[in-house]
């Protein structure tokens, strides 16, 4: 954890003042849902929206709390004030009781980026089967995506991709999926928005292809569909962007590498990202 403060509640406190008893089934059971957010160089990307889909969170899991609208985004910026830093991961967790409102918190912790050649030549993943509840929930409820993350480590990989019981790729445990078709050029696809987590960065990725006239779509993506070696995968995250899959393990056999083509309409994918953060001031 980076600095000196936290958010509780809306308000400024010493870290050391953070504490749980271990007996409370609320955070050991993971009842509650939380964000993340990307502060860099002093630019804090998207809060906004970030404050409403923790918001959208809550009220699709049943959370009561008393967070309203902007109280949020206030509290992050007098966080990162009182800290100093710069540069660093914002993680605000709302953890959730039966019987009074919500408890929030905000913290900083170190600032994930990817490996240095990701962008350009692309990362590998593992294809792991297994669907979150609640999909379109940040929930805390984490231990599908922990097993199946911490395998994909195992084995030297980025993150691991989901398929779900119908035999669809559906997203990462820490990301969302696009993918272009060698069969289809001009078009981008994205599974369906109401099997996975709407990511902030998949939601802005989506705007800045629209406005540059690049047609995004949504539809299912087919194991099978990826075995035909077609598709190019790419993967979105707060902290990447958009990263370019080169390899995917468990495709034809377990623990084996497949890989996949790079389609040479990424470049110009990413650049569009690109210029479209300058826009907005995030470049």
């Amino acid at each position: 954890m980076l600095g000196q403060s936290i958010i509780h509640n809306g308000r400024l406190c010493r870290l050391e003042e953070a504490s749980f008893n271990l007996d409370d089934i609320d955070i050991t059971y993971g009842y509650g849902c939380y964000e993340v957010l990307r502060l860099s160089d002093g630019r804090l990307y998207f809060p906004e929206f970030h404050e409403e889909r923790l918001l959208a969170s809550a009220r699709l899991l049943g959370f009561k709390h008393d967070l309203v609208a902007g109280q949020l985004v206030a509290a992050l910026r007098s966080l990162i004030t009182a800290n100093g830093l710069e540069n660093s991961t914002i993680k605000v967790m709302l953890i959730a009781h039966e019987d009074r409102p919500a408890d929030w918190y905000a913290f900083q912790l170190p600032l994930v980026v990817p490996p240095a050649d990701a962008h350009r030549a692309g990362v590998s993943c593992l294809l792991y089967h297994g669907e979150r509840p609640f999909p379109t929930a940040k929930s805390l409820g984490m231990l599908l995506s922990t097993i199946a993350f911490r395998e994909a480590k195992r084995l030297g990989c980025y993150d691991a991709l989901l398929i779900n019981h119908r035999g669809q790729l559906t997203e990462g445990t820490r990301t969302n999926l696009f993918w272009l078709d060698a069969g289809t050029p001009g078009l981008v696809f994205t599974p369906p928005s109401g099997d996975v987590l709407a990511g902030i960065t998949w939601r802005t990725i989506i705007t800045a292809l629209s406005a540059a006239g690049v047609t995004v779509e949504e539809r299912p993506l087919y194991l099978s569909e990826l075995r035909q070696g077609k598709v190019s995968l790419l993967m979105t995250s707060t902290s990447s962007d958009i990263i370019p899959v080169r390899a995917v393990y468990g495709l034809a056999a377990p623990g084996t590498a497949s890989e996949l083509p790079l389609n040479p309409a990424i470049p110009d994918l990413q650049r569009i990202y690109g210029e479209w953060l300058v826009i907005q001031g995030l470049k």
